[in-house]
């Protein structure tokens, strides 16, 4: 059971990261929009690009490494923890002192819920994974 868990953290988050890495390095200005940004010349392309499409990318190759055996589950479980409790984190920073969720977009309130959601498996895989 704990096992099973596990792989499928691995695999939603190996997902999630993969098409969180495909939409922003496909079309960066779309996936900035979403979130409500707005890209001011190449530059802001080219950080959409790094900073998610690069950085999601890297976090999925090492859950798909972690199912292949590549890389021990304890440390994918630990880079997700850290990945989402970082996110978690800055948002409720945000939430606090913007005193609320108003003028945020759709795409920026579905992604309080999914980091959530991100946190509590990574958290409870890597718990399960020790027991």
């Amino acid at each position: 059971m704990r096992h099973t868990f596990g792989t499928v953290v691995l695999v939603i988050a190996a997902f999630f990261g993969a098409l969180t890495a495909l939409l922003a390095a496909k079309r960066p200005a779309d996936f900035a929009q979403r979130l409500g940004l707005a890209i001011a010349n190449s530059g802001g392309i080219n950080e959409v690009r790094a900073q998610y499409a690069g950085f999601f990318l890297a976090c999925s190759i090492v859950c798909i490494a972690s199912l292949a055996g590549a890389v021990p589950r304890p440390s994918a479980f630990l880079l997700l923890t850290v990945v989402f409790a970082g996110l978690v984190s800055g948002r409720f920073v945000s939430l606090a002192l913007n005193r609320g969720t108003s003028g945020y977009p759709p795409a920026i309130l579905a992604l309080y819920a999914i980091d959530s959601l991100g946190l509590i498996l990574s958290v409870t895989a890597l718990t399960l994974n020790r027991s």
